[in-house]
């Protein structure tokens, strides 16, 4: 598991953040996706994983 940041645009132009932890970044924007239908834009910036 790793944390990403998620930034998204919706299509009024309205932009948000959040922070997760996710499997990978794929997962980060295919979640943010479901939890924002009308998304315009969606980008995960990876941010830490933990040592193994």
């Amino acid at each position: 598991m790793a944390i990403y940041r998620v930034h998204i645009t919706l299509a009024d132009g309205r932009r948000g953040r959040y922070t997760g932890l996710f499997v990978d970044g794929v997962e980060a924007v295919v979640q943010a996706l479901a939890d924002f239908p009308g998304a315009r834009s969606v980008a995960a910036l990876f941010v830490w994983r933990q040592p193994a």
